[in-house]
């Protein structure tokens, strides 16, 4: 469902817990429990672009998706959806939230009119790249970011 302004907090609990849930367990990360920008989750609620994850009712993941990523795709073609910030509170892992998420994103990235769905993540992550090559995306090779590197996927539609 798309976020609205007062579910603000709980996309950034989501992204909080699944910071920790990564920290816990030792695997490479960026994200940091605390580190999210309320004010740019503000505005790209604005725009429809953060969405939630329901099971039982109950806000279980997040998923922004977008229709440009400059940052690590550079300028492309309007063919493309683009994917951020996909997590799944822990407590619901091994549930297949995510790959729920992806297929939604999937199918609103095609009845937008886009050929491809992208994303990124961190190179040195080889569980969260085997994650999303068992999602169906391809490697379309790495990326230098300001805070590491990153590795680009992604599936046609």
């Amino acid at each position: 469902m798309p976020a609205r302004p007062e579910d603000t907090d709980t996309v950034l609990e989501i992204l909080d817990e699944a910071a920790v849930w990564i920290i816990g367990r030792k695997l490479p990360s960026v994200w940091k429990p605390g580190g999210f920008s309320r004010e740019a989750f503000l505005e790209q609620i604005s725009l429809g672009e953060v969405h939630i994850g329901l099971a039982d009712e109950e806000p279980a993941g997040t998923i922004t998706l977008q229709w440009t990523d400059p940052i690590f795709w550079g300028e492309q073609q309007p063919d493309a959806g683009y994917v951020h910030k996909l997590a799944v509170r822990p407590a619901y892992a091994g549930q297949s939230i995510g790959l729920e998420m992806l297929k939604w994103a999937e199918a609103s990235a095609r009845k937008a009119g886009k050929r491809f769905l992208r994303l990124n993540c961190l190179a040195e992550d080889s569980k969260i790249r085997d994650y999303y090559g068992h999602a169906g995306f391809l490697c379309k090779g790495n990326v230098a970011w300001p805070k590491a590197m990153a590795t680009l996927y992604e599936k046609a539609l």
